[in-house]
């Protein structure tokens, strides 16, 4: 543990959705232990309109990663704030160069070994190696350790939009079919056969969530579930995140792969069913709700790769509907939604983990 004495605070976390929304424990840890200092979160454009107004946040700095000709502009808009401590908590080397440009006298990052890019050289304080680190949030927690924040529940007060709530007697599942990897995405026939199941044996009421670009893909799907008692609605481009977090957070269940969407599920207290191949379910799966991923294992799984080598990804072509159907009901029988505010047991036993590391 090491107390830093710091009126002017930077974040740097620009993405992904998944990554940010997994930001948001340490953030309301690090407002616990610094409550008089002035926060600012280093974001991009995507991830802020999800996140935009949370409460332990003062101030946003958006930086669109995309266009870092403007990087002179950018270099001034962090220097005028004359922090104090910055955090880089992206371990690449575009997060260790804005942190380095804060001027900070104090950057604090990952261990070398954790680091992407040589990020490490660009930090000067660096939290201590951990040979078992767990899921996302539980290093990102890490550092409210070493800060000497004080330990309480993880939380992340996701702000989202209320979304109509679910009749008394409505199964409300979100379904998100599509993953930013192809390796971490399941064929659109399995979606089909699933989705199917859900709405003609469960009765469920299907709300299927993406992309704009995705949106062809999902009617497919919806199309090759075939006929069922209730309709499937496709949201594909026509939510914002924050109104997407309330659909998912009025729903019973989230049904999805490692991806954004999956982490907004957990930050919003839904139970989830998550469908994991190449990805570690030990470093990217759904805080506190281990017991909510289903996966196919073989020799190679996981291997944590963007581009599977091996043709037709069998971690996720293999993974059988009636695994995961099976699991559905398993996590309906459990009952109602996770209190974000008070962790599962799954949650503590993390939080056991880091606080002892």
């Amino acid at each position: 543990m090491t107390r830093i004495a710091a009126k002017r605070i930077a974040i740097v976390k620009l993405g992904a959705i998944g990554d940010v929304v997994n930001t948001l424990p340490f953030a309301n840890r690090l407002r616990l232990g610094y409550p008089d200092a002035h926060i600012t979160w280093v974001i991009a454009p995507l991830a802020h309109a999800l996140v935009a107004g949370h409460r332990a946040v003062d101030h946003f700095l958006v930086i669109d990663p995309r266009r870092m000709t403007r990087w002179p502009s950018i270099v001034r808009s962090l220097r005028s704030r004359r922090f104090d401590l910055a955090i880089d908590l992206q371990r690449i080397l575009k997060s260790g160069l804005i942190t380095s440009a804060s001027g900070a006298p104090i950057r604090l990052g990952f261990d070398r070994t954790r680091c992407k890019e040589s990020s490490w050289l660009f930090t000067n304080a660096h939290i201590p190696p951990n040979p078992h680190p767990g899921v996302t949030v539980e290093q990102y927690l890490e550092f409210a350790d070493f800060l000497g924040c004080p330990v309480s529940n993880p939380r992340s007060d996701l702000p989202f939009e209320a979304f109509s709530a679910a009749a008394p007697d409505e199964l409300r599942i979100v379904v998100h079919t599509g993953a930013t990897k192809p390796a971490n995405r399941w064929s659109a026939e399995k979606w089909s056969d699933l989705c199917g199941r859900l709405a003609r044996n469960l009765g469920a009421t299907l709300h299927l969530t993406g992309t704009p670009q995705e949106r062809a893909g999902i009617e497919a799907i919806v199309v090759g579930a075939g006929p069922s008692p209730i309709p499937m609605v496709v949201h594909a481009g026509d939510l914002s995140l924050k109104q997407t977090a309330g659909l998912i957070r009025s729903s019973r269940l989230f049904v999805g792969g490692d991806t954004g969407p999956l982490h907004i599920a957990v930050a919003v207290g839904t139970p989830v069913v998550a469908l994991f191949g190449a990805a570690d379910p030990e470093r990217t799966g759904p805080f506190g709700q281990a017991r909510g991923v289903v996966t196919h294992p073989v020799p190679c799984s996981p291997c944590r790769r963007r581009d599977c080598h091996v043709e037709g990804h069998p971690c996720m072509r293999d993974l059988d509907v009636t695994l995961v159907l099976e699991r559905v009901r398993e996590r309906l029988a459990e009952g109602a939604h996770e209190d974000s505010s008070s962790p599962s047991e799954d949650n503590a036993r993390a939080r056991g983990r880091s606080a002892g590391s």
